[in-house]
């Protein structure tokens, strides 16, 4: 029984092209992936504006920790 070798190229074509849409993103997912990084990038701008405000001790240091809120909320 031997298998003609059009059909073992037809199945490895097959395959390959199987295993290559599998590993591809969805829009749907790549959608989720950017908010997960966005909404990672605001919590880190929050966590330096708090630390910025721990460490401001006059109105105007405090000013500039609001300015550069202000700045990231454009996100």
């Amino acid at each position: 029984m031997s298998v003609s070798p059009f059909k073992v190229i037809s199945i490895a074509i097959v395959a390959s092209s199987l295993v290559l849409l599998s590993g591809c993103s969805t829009p749907q997912e790549k959608a989720a992936k950017s908010q997960v990084e966005l909404n990672e990038r605001k919590m880190e701008i929050v966590d330096r504006y708090e630390a910025c405000i721990e460490k401001a001790e006059t109105p105007e240091e405090q000013a500039t920790c609001e300015a550069q809120l202000k700045a990231a909320e454009g996100l």
